[in-house]
């Protein structure tokens, strides 16, 4: 399965939007995305160091819950929040002929932002 950046996206706005520390997000919270997709992104971010979740797989299937953003996650989400730095990441990216990737994300992000200040 091929990492879905809007769906990391969405994952991370969806958790810092989220109230409390006490509750998590499941799969069907991240509407548009079969619960497997969602899985298998939370633990994507997990092993990344951006999100806390925790594994509820079961014998039969591999399951996670995203409780919280890391600050690594924060500092991510933080370059990629605005609708328009987004955008141009990725059509930056696109143009180039660049693999979109975390490394690659993060510096394309810094050097919009930078840009428009």
């Amino acid at each position: 399965m091929k990492r879905n950046w809007d769906l990391i996206r969405k994952i991370l706005l969806k958790l810092e939007e989220k109230a409390d520390s006490t509750s998590w997000l499941e799969n069907s919270d991240i509407k548009g995305y079969d619960y497997r997709t969602v899985a298998y992104h939370y633990k994507l971010l997990k092993n990344a160091g951006i999100i806390e979740a925790i594994d509820i797989s079961t014998m039969e299937e591999e399951n996670f819950a995203a409780l919280s953003l890391t600050w690594q996650g924060h500092e991510f989400l933080d370059k990629i929040r605005n609708d328009s730095v987004w955008n141009k990441v990725k059509s930056t990216v696109q143009s180039k002929s660049l693999d979109l990737s975390f490394d690659v994300i993060k510096t394309v992000a810094t050097k919009i932002i930078a840009a428009m200040i």
